[in-house]
């Protein structure tokens, strides 16, 4: 039992001894932490402290030297002040001395000034005491000696006068018209363009004879289209390789001529495809007008013009007057007057301006109702544009009065380029002008669609409306427009007159 009770007790000394031990060894540990620990700390503290000495020393360093350089800067501040101090006591000093010596300065003028109003008074009592005296001597007034004196220098030199006075106007008369010949001549030479004037014939050049078959047609059916639809006679040169386009209006000349070369370039010469291609170059001539228009501008310098006023400048490449080029005309007219502008030293810009829009309303004046005058002035002012611009147009023909100086240079301009040599063909542009007025007889009728003079006149081909015509009605419509013309065209010879009446069908299969 004894045993048994030994050998169960040894374990548990020997548990107990063993935990003993490890007790032992964690508190060895502990106590070596906390001793290295408590050397750690030390070292920081010792680190730290020389830390903030040096911190302190370097802080101290700073200060001394911010405070050496606030000293210096306060120093020299001081001496600025005490400097411009200085001169400011300077300028006090020089304006008190110049303020006293205006002071003594004016009350001298004073002084002066009373002394000449009293010599002044006493030359005026002097004066009147002499012509008192003459008076009494003369037996005559003032007024009567001035008016002796008067009639003595008239009676005497008179002659001499007026001759001096005339001698003086004509030497002016001259100078200024020399003045004025240099001036218009300068512009005339500054702004000369090329004179383009009117022909009735427009030249589309083959490459070789055999297109001219195709151009004809079978039994001329092609050349009967372009007179039809297109208003042009067609003219084949059997001896050059030449087509010749011929019309008194410019733009059908045009359009058919863009028609002929489209239509050769496809290879497809036929009635349809004329009358087809006609109505397309018809409708692509208004963006040839907007790019002759933006060319003319650009060339001028003037970028800030309405759309439908540069469309405008643009028609008239294809409007001619007394046989010359409206277009050509304005941008002289418009060159001219800028020149003029530049000598007086005015605003050459409202000059450029007036001379190019002073004809504008003749792009206008075969579609509307209105002189060239009355439409180009009403388009500026719809709009908006410069009163000065739309009383330029208004007067350019002395309708209305000039208000302006540009007025009268536009004018001036206008005359110049339209006297210029060669400018103008007064015969051909009335010639035209009767063929117009005959096409424009014949659109008055009711149910006419179209009018075209041909062969100077001998000619003229009317297209009818079918849905408001019959034929029944056609001989009698001859007879109307016969009588019409009659009255109005005086072209000698026999005059034949075609009205044509067409219905056509169609239908999608």
């Amino acid at each position: 039992m004894t045993n048994s009770i030994e050998n169960s007790t040894w374990p548990i000394i020997l548990t107990i001894l063993v935990v003993l031990l490890i007790a032992l060894v964690i508190l060895s540990g502990y106590l070596l932490l906390s001793k290295r620990r408590g050397h750690v700390l030390k070292k920081a503290k010792d680190e730290a402290k020389k830390i903030k000495m040096k911190v302190l020393a370097e802080a101290k360093i700073e200060v001394s030297n911010l405070k050496t350089e606030m000293e210096e800067s306060i120093s020299l501040k001081k001496i600025e002040i005490e400097s411009e101090n200085k001169i400011l006591d300077q300028k006090r000093e020089k304006y008190q001395e110049d303020l006293e010596n205006l002071i003594i300065r004016e009350r001298r003028v004073a002084e002066q000034q009373l002394e000449n109003n009293k010599i002044k008074n006493k030359l005026l009592v002097d004066v009147d005491n002499v012509v008192n005296v003459l008076e009494k001597i003369s037996q005559m007034s003032t007024q009567e000696a001035k008016e002796k004196l008067l009639l003595f220098v008239e009676n005497t030199y008179l002659d001499d006068i007026y001759k001096e006075i005339k001698e003086k106007e004509e030497k002016a008369r001259l100078q200024s018209k020399e003045i004025v010949l240099n001036i218009l001549m300068d512009a005339m030479e500054k702004s000369h363009v090329k004179i383009a004037t009117e022909k009735n014939t427009t030249i589309f050049e083959i490459e070789d004879d055999s297109w001219k078959g195709r151009i004809i047609g079978r039994d001329g059916r092609n050349i009967k289209t372009f007179q039809q639809y297109g208003g042009v006679d067609i003219v084949v040169d059997d001896v050059s390789k030449r087509i010749v386009i011929s019309s008194f209006n410019p733009l059908r000349r045009e359009i058919a001529y863009n028609t002929l070369d489209t239509l050769v370039k496809s290879g497809r010469v036929q009635p349809a495809a004329i009358e087809e291609t006609l109505i397309i170059e018809e409708q692509k001539i208004e963006e040839t007008f907007l790019k002759t228009g933006y060319e003319v501008t650009k060339d001028l310098n003037i970028f800030d013009f309405d759309e439908e006023i540069i469309r405008n400048i643009g028609k008239l490449k294809y409007r001619f007057s007394y046989g010359q080029s409206v277009l050509q005309h304005s941008i002289e007219v418009a060159k001219i007057a800028k020149s003029i502008a530049h000598s007086l030293e005015l605003n050459e810009d409202i000059a450029l301006r007036a001379g190019l829009l002073h004809d504008i309303g003749k792009a206008m004046d075969f579609e509307q109702e209105g002189s060239h005058v009355e439409l180009g002035a009403n388009l500026l002012k719809r709009l908006k544009m410069n009163e000065t611009l739309v009383n330029c147009i208004e007067a350019h023909h002395g309708d209305v009065e000039k208000k302006s100086v540009y007025a009268e240079i536009t004018a001036i301009a206008d005359t110049i380029s339209a006297a210029r040599f060669g400018a103008r063909n007064n015969s051909a542009d009335e010639f035209f002008e009767r063929l117009k007025d005959v096409e424009e007889a014949c659109l008055k009728f009711e149910g006419v669609l179209k009018a075209y003079v041909f062969q100077s006149g001998r000619q003229i081909r009317v297209i009818v409306n079918p849905d408001i015509i019959e034929d029944s009605q056609l001989k009698n419509m001859t007879y109307l427009i016969k009588e019409k013309i009659r009255e109005i065209n005086k072209t000698p010879g026999d005059i034949y007159i075609t009205l044509i009446r067409e219905r056509r069908e169609s239908i999608k299969i």
